[in-house]
């Protein structure tokens, strides 16, 4: 699981969603801090797709899912198995 946040917190920085010295704790709101906005959510939802070789379902694009790194390690932890 921490393999999977070290990919979406480089995935974030080297795609200028972040600064690079920027820290990110797991239960942080993506979209309250300023880090993505709804284009940046689709583009992060193809990267997750392409990189785990994942769908995710319709009923799964909730807030829940991708507004923290922990939400995002959670989905791919269970889509991916």
């Amino acid at each position: 699981m921490e393999q999977i946040k070290n990919n979406i917190i480089d995935y974030l920085k080297n795609n200028s969603f972040m600064e690079r010295e920027m820290t990110l704790n797991d239960s942080d709101s993506l979209t309250q801090s300023g880090i993505i906005d709804s284009i940046g959510l689709l583009e992060l939802i193809d990267y997750i797709c392409e990189t785990y070789s994942i769908e995710i379902p319709e009923d799964m694009l909730t807030p829940e899912n991708f507004d923290s790194l922990q939400g995002i390690t959670n989905l791919i932890t269970r889509l991916a198995k």
